[in-house]
């Protein structure tokens, strides 16, 4: 079996294991989804408890503290340990109770089942880098909601004293019904527990202890209480209609957003409250000097603290505390639900993932050193050396014995050369340059050979599409496009020069520029794959000359999806094209790499083939417009000269607004990416570059998606499968 074939088959087998990889992780994104809404409605309703318990406190003296801070998937919040895990026992029950109710439930020495919850810490497995996701986006699992936990660990005592027991698992483990805590039910233990103290008393309380003849001093930490208590209000008013805006985008009932908006209102009329205390208790405190107006601000005291009834939540907290409450154990139920809630769920399938991924990129490693890696080289090898030859002018190397013609006028873009019948095609591989003589003499690059028909046959060469000079000059020889019948085809020497290559032309004429350009698409094509100074396959393709070596050229914006035309942004100095005689920026045939931001600032990075180059006034390139539907940009004046660049080619899957530029610093590709087509993470494919720009000092990751497609098609071709 050739190399050829080898590969092909290789190719096929890294596609299907990417394919699999890539569906658990939409597995584990699909999971997510599902439980997207849920988590949502309990990472909003949480601060909500709080609210409610900072207003228990301002009622009674006594209050749950505030759960621990959580947001969906963890996202912004810092890494924790298990110990900030422990000792919830007087503070809300928060999304850790979820995590215990759903992870592992530790054992002792001798199998038995403790009340111990084990928690996995959370690892972070790659970061894509590719256009389905954006970009730089991390996976990390499990994903809990307090945050990553930053290391595996025990939290004892967690089971039993939480929302799904020991017994209770035992129970739905063994077959019966899965009865679980409610969230509230839990809360409501923990504040049964809470005890009043001496400094648990409400701050109108402590003003009601004071009179005319109390001490001026005394009245201070009643003002400065007041301020506070009014500066939390309007905080609090503010949790509970950010609240309420993420639970109606939740689909919450009407009677949930409700409550939250009355509730808000009426800590309006609290904070109004507690700031007419605060003023009043200023110096002069004339209000401290009067036994009516005194008792009058007790009394604003007292409503403040407690707009209902004295010692208790005010009527519209009451019924938030109700509605919320429901909300809050409906979203923890379908979390939670045994066997199948979407928690339950979303961490089995990242517990999965986590192992999966281990085994998975062993797999991607072993299997590219071992086979991938050596096989790509191996066929790649040959389109090097054969660059090489022609670039230094010795035989192209195809072994081809004897006098072999072209028996057939074949036209320019044919993938197939019949030659003749009797010619010895045996040795010929993937990668042998034949050399096409005749009157429109070209390069021919061979990935193969066949026979049609019966005996004797139509021997055919297979080629990429054959690059014939189509130039019409009547004076030229030959007819244009079209290599004719009789035409040789051998491993005969060319000659190039290096400023034929920097011009993209033959000194032969123009019958012969199919030799240059074939050499240059050869070339560039071999760079994209393989970058310029070679990658982690160990193959540097030759260089070719190109003109204004190491130079970025800038764009005009927009380039749009699909340009046929690039103009630049300025004109070069033909000082620094590299050549004795003035040349164009870009020679027809050879591939160059766009990049740009598009409208979103999202940066792209694919790929060009040059048709042709010309330097036009503002006014010539606007005549142009009707019939190439990339019009000129109107900063173009109409005596203004402007390099316009035709294009033959352009992969964009959006169009790149700004910081436009024209390049050839091609980086190329790691086998795993040229593999499966993706721009795999960089812990399966190290060897892919991750290209990085500096956008209003922030450091972004240059989408290479469409650049990969358009190697991954070539490297399809010239395996001779369809592109």
């Amino acid at each position: 079996m050739s190399a050829v074939k080898r590969l092909s088959m290789e190719l096929d087998g890294w596609q299907a294991a990417w394919k699999q990889l890539d569906a658990f992780l939409d597995r584990v994104d699909g999971a997510a989804e599902q439980d997207s809404p849920y988590v949502r409605t309990v990472c909003a309703l949480l601060p909500v408890f709080s609210v409610i318990e900072r207003a228990r406190r301002r009622a009674v003296g006594i209050a749950l503290s505030p759960a621990l801070p959580s947001a969906p998937g963890g996202a912004g919040l810092p890494g924790l340990t298990t110990a900030a895990l422990v000792g919830g026992e007087q503070r809300l029950p928060g999304v850790e109770e979820l995590e215990f109710a759903v992870g592992t439930i530790g054992t002792n020495s001798d199998g038995e089942l403790t009340k111990a919850s084990v928690l996995a810490g959370t690892v972070t497995l790659f970061a894509f880098r590719d256009e389905k996701h954006g970009g730089e986006v991390a996976v990390r699992v499990p994903t809990y909601d307090f945050g990553p936990l930053l290391a595996s660990g025990i939290v004892d005592e967690a089971i039993d004293a939480g929302l799904f027991s020991t017994d209770q698992r035992r129970a739905a483990a063994e077959g019966d019904a899965a009865e679980m805590k409610t969230w509230t039910g839990l809360r409501a233990t923990r504040r049964g527990e809470l005890t009043t103290t001496a400094e648990t008393v409400p701050l109108s309380s402590v003003l009601n202890g004071l009179s005319t003849s109390s001490l001026p001093g005394a009245f201070d930490p009643v003002a400065s209480g007041a301020a506070n208590c009014r500066d939390e209000c309007l905080a609090d008013r503010g949790v509970l209609l950010q609240a309420k805006t993420t639970v109606e985008e939740q689909g919450a009932d009407v009677a949930l957003t409700d409550a939250l908006q009355r509730a808000a209102d009426s800590l309006q009329g609290q904070a109004t409250d507690y700031g007419t205390v605060a003023t009043a208790l200023q110096p002069p405190r004339t209000a401290t000097h009067s036994p009516t107006a005194l008792a009058d601000l007790q009394a604003t005291l007292r409503r403040a603290d407690s707009p209902g009834l004295p010692g208790q939540l005010s009527i519209e907290m009451t019924l938030l505390d109700v509605e919320a409450g429901k909300g809050m154990d409906d979203a923890v139920a379908a979390r939670l639900a045994y066997p199948d809630g979407s928690l339950r769920m979303l961490r089995t399938l990242e517990w999965s993932l986590r192992f999966h991924w281990v085994f998975r990129q062993r797999w991607f490693d072993a299997r590219n050193r071992a086979v991938l890696a050596p096989l790509l080289r191996q066929v790649l090898k040959p389109f090097c050396d054969s660059l090489t030859r022609v670039l230094a002018g010795t035989s192209t190397g195809i072994p081809l014995v004897g006098a072999v013609t072209v028996v057939k006028d074949t036209p320019t873009q044919a993938t197939a050369l019949s030659v003749t019948p009797t010619a010895d095609l045996t040795k010929v591989q993937a990668g042998h340059v034949a050399h096409v003589g005749g009157e429109r003499p070209t390069l021919a690059l061979v990935l193969g050979w066949e026979v049609k028909g019966g005996p004797p046959g139509d021997m055919r060469l297979r080629i990429t599409p054959l690059n014939v000079s189509i130039a019409t000059d009547a004076k030229l020889p030959g007819v244009a496009g079209l290599v004719r019948s009789g035409a040789t085809v051998s491993g005969s020497a060319v000659s190039l020069s290096t400023q034929e290559l920097l011009e993209g032309q033959s000194a032969a004429g123009p019958q012969a520029d199919g030799i240059v350009q074939e050499t240059l698409a050869l070339g560039t094509r071999l760079t994209l794959l393989l970058g310029q100074g070679g990658n982690a396959l160990g193959l540097v393709p030759p260089t070719v000359p190109a003109p204004y070596p190491g130079q970025t050229f800038k764009l005009l914006p927009p380039v749009e999806v699909g340009a046929t035309r690039l103009f630049l942004d300025g004109i070069p100095l033909a000082s620094t094209s590299g050549s004795t005689t003035p040349v164009q920026v870009a020679r027809p045939g050879e591939l160059l790499l766009v990049r740009g931001a598009d409208d979103e600032g999202t940066w792209w990075q694919g790929v060009a083939q040059v048709d042709t180059v010309s330097v036009l006034t503002g006014a010539a390139a606007r005549d142009e417009d009707p019939v190439t539907a990339t019009p000129t940009p109107v900063c173009c004046g109409d005596d203004e000269e402007v390099v316009v660049i035709t294009l033959r080619e352009l992969q964009l899957p959006k169009a790149l607004v700004r910081d436009v530029t024209l390049r050839r610093d091609f980086k190329g590709f790691g086998g795993p990416s040229l593999a499966t087509g993706v721009m795999l993470p960089i812990e399966l494919d190290p060897g892919t570059v991750n290209v990085t720009v500096q956008d209003g000092g922030v450091t972004k990751t240059v989408l290479r998606d469409p650049e990969l497609r358009v190697a991954a098609a070539v490297l399809k071709t010239w395996l001779g499968g369809p592109t």
